[in-house]
């Protein structure tokens, strides 16, 4: 029976060697099993914990060679990151829970810990000075486009007193480590604010944000609370389309990025990440704010 579960997971390297990117949405099973499915829609009045439980990673998960993301199936919808040791596809094995056999093996591993903060570039509202979650909606459903797109729908999300009708589409490419995020919006008004951005690291954080839309982090946290010991250094940054930027501002958890959509309700950004737990990734700040500074 060990013979039959090493080779079949050798199977599996194989086709992520072969595959550059990979989209899925998986049940929660009680065996194990965690059927991949297409789309899944939620009502409005959905218990928030039953529908975050209800998903296996508790949302869509989305991956190129270095990094992946998963898209909380809740009203953060929060982007929570997952770091390689090596460029692959892999999340498909490990899911968000890599075991301590499977790091010793060269996986990587979840090293990101949001809290009330945007993570790594989520979408928020604006309220009382402070980013609010998608709360309020007569439906959320997550779907899979293809091999590197997931797609969030928030139906009659009721913002400022009146419903928006609003779509988050995620892509990733096999040859960058970008996240490009697409969101719009129908039925805001002029005077509704929006943000994104990322946020500070928990320990010896450093970071900026650009009157242009640019910003980045750096830092160290500890992404399992019940794994004191597993401190992962993070590096974040994000990127927003200039049409899109109003202003920018720094709290106490984030740098972030206030957003007016175009004339057809869009707005675009792009997320990129990295951390040390790559072999041959960025290993300081200095190289990584270069890196981000640069982008266009």
């Amino acid at each position: 029976m060990k013979k039959l579960v090493v080779w079949l997971d050798t199977i599996l390297w194989v086709f992520s060697a072969v595959a550059q990117t990979d989209v899925y949405i998986k049940l929660y099973d009680h065996q194990g099993k965690h059927p991949r499915i297409e789309s899944i829609t939620y009502p409005g009045d959905a218990n928030i914990l039953d529908m975050y439980n209800s998903l296996y990673g508790h949302g869509a998960v989305i991956e190129n060679p270095w990094v992946a993301y998963r898209i909380y199936m809740d009203n953060r919808q929060s982007l929570d990151l997952y770091v390689k040791q090596t460029p692959r596809l892999e999340l498909d094995v490990t899911g968000f829970y890599t075991t301590p056999q499977q790091m010793e093996e060269g996986c990587g591993c979840d090293v990101l810990w949001a809290g009330k903060s945007v993570g790594a570039g989520s979408f928020r509202g604006w309220q009382n000075s402070n980013p609010v979650t998608i709360d309020s909606v007569a439906s959320r459903t997550q779907t899979v486009i293809d091999s590197c797109t997931v797609e969030m729908v928030d139906r009659d999300w009721i913002y400022n007193g009146h419903p928006i009708q609003m779509t988050q589409r995620y892509t990733v490419s096999p040859d960058k480590r970008d996240l490009m995020v697409e969101i719009r919006l129908n039925g805001h008004l002029p005077s509704d604010i929006f943000c994104t951005g990322i946020q500070k690291l928990e320990l010896d954080n450093r970071g900026f944000v650009l009157s242009n839309g640019v910003a980045a982090s750096w830092g160290s946290n500890v992404p399992d609370k019940s794994l004191p010991d597993l401190v992962e250094t993070v590096g974040l940054g994000i990127v927003v389309n200039p049409e899109n930027v109003a202003s920018v501002v720094e709290d106490d958890l984030n740098y972030l990025i206030f957003l007016q959509p175009d004339p057809h309700g869009i707005v675009r950004y792009r997320v990129i990440s990295c951390g040390t737990r790559e072999k041959e990734g960025f290993t300081n700040s200095e190289k990584w704010f270069e890196y981000i500074s640069n982008l266009k």
